[in-house]
């Protein structure tokens, strides 16, 4: 089944079509860059398609897509808190058995638009935060560990981080911050912009939504190292500077990187970006500083920049098709080489083959965005389970 990127929620293929140039040719146009196909060499892998999580994602953007056109024009009820809640929550379930599979090429992320970035910032922060469940406890000490461990929350203010915007006019409503003067980009950032935290937390005040996801929300532009925003405030008497470091609530650093991570997957101009290439930046040291460190690397080792079923060409030449990541070194999955003279496929582990790299996928020169792998520290909550998937 194939969703139309720009209707996510509209089908443009069921099962079973015969495919030919000219089909082929209407789906590029409209925006479909790459397709599972029913083959005998890779009928192993349709597992990796995962479509009840595909299901589960769309459902997110349905309510999305509805829901923040309502909030445009009232305020957000009580009753649509729960469905986002409850869409939240069947997204977390399906999450927890396709987590493996975890990928940037969905079909649900080629949508331009408020509703598919929120949709996509909720996905990535649930298969970060569910990665690092027992870190994510620990960094909320004042919870019973049954709440803190209630990821659905993080996938509703996942999905609301940017409910202020449809309060915003223009161009503000659709501007991301990477693109900004003050952020390394080249734009200008709009008028009211920085305002749209703000009014964000601002319109859940008036329902019953945790004190997690308002905050979540005010804070998503905070950066680890303090350079954030909302910008400095006066409270009374007292000024009180942007949060950073651990005083930033894990929701809001899990959304920041998130929410970075997911505008990086398209240019300043709205065009689509490879995966690999999106990941390479937010590696870059470009983000030094930004994100909480453990939040970052989960996001780089968990997301892979070759989503299973990717056809890739080696640097010896050979033509072959992603089995299995890697989370110990992303750029280096299991592959199969796909056979032009007949002979039997070959498997190999690309992270125990060094003389062996990826250099194109789906016909596009990767080489210049292949990332080393980040390196965990001993203290990071991550060594102990990367470590082993190394061994």
């Amino acid at each position: 089944m194939v969703a139309d990127p720009q209707c996510p929620t509209h089908d443009l293929l069921r099962p079973g079509v015969e495919l030919d140039a000219g089909l082929l040719k209407r789906l590029q146009r409209r925006g479909v860059t790459q397709l599972w196909i029913d083959d005998d060499l890779t009928r192993d892998l349709d597992h990796a398609v995962a479509p009840r999580l595909t299901a589960a994602k769309r459902k997110v953007f349905a309510e999305l897509r509805t829901g923040l056109a309502d909030c445009a024009r009232r305020t957000i009820t009580t009753a649509s808190i729960q469905n986002y809640r409850a869409a939240a929550l069947e997204m977390v379930v399906e999450a927890i058995s396709s987590a493996k599979y975890a990928a940037l090429t969905d079909a649900v992320f080629s949508a331009n638009g408020q509703a598919s970035h929120s949709a996509n910032v909720a996905y990535l922060s649930l298969i970060c935060g569910l990665h690092l469940e027992s870190w994510v406890v620990s960094e909320q000490p004042r919870l019973r560990t049954r709440e803190a461990r209630e990821m659905s929350v993080l996938g509703v203010a996942g999905m609301l981080h940017d409910i202020g915007k449809t309060r915003l006019a223009g161009a503000a409503g659709n501007f991301h911050d990477i693109h900004a003067l003050e952020s390394g980009g080249d734009r200008a950032r709009p008028d009211q912009y920085d305002d749209h935290p703000r009014i964000g937390k601002a319109m859940l005040e008036s329902c019953r939504v945790p004190a997690r996801v308002a905050y979540a929300v005010l804070h998503h532009h905070q950066r680890f190292n303090g350079e954030g925003w909302p910008d400095i405030e006066a409270v009374g008497d007292r000024i009180v500077p942007p949060l950073e470091g651990r005083r930033i609530h894990v929701f809001a650093r899990i959304i920041a990187a998130a929410n970075v991570l997911d505008s990086l997957l398209s240019d300043a101009d709205g065009a689509r970006v490879p995966p690999v290439a999106a990941l390479h930046a937010f590696a870059s040291p470009r983000f030094d500083g930004w994100f909480d460190p453990v939040v970052r690397q989960a996001m780089l080792l968990r997301i892979p920049p070759f989503a299973v079923g990717t056809d890739v060409r080696l640097s010896d030449g050979r033509r072959a098709v992603v089995t299995e990541p890697t989370p110990c070194d992303p750029c280096r999955p299991r592959v199969r080489t796909i056979p032009e003279d007949g002979a039997d496929p070959e498997s190999i582990d690309l992270h125990e083959t060094p003389a062996l790299s990826i250099t194109h996928a789906l016909g596009v020169d990767v080489t210049r965005w292949i990332f080393e792998p980040p390196v965990v520290g001993p203290m990071n909550p991550l060594a102990t389970d990367e470590s082993a998937e190394a061994a």
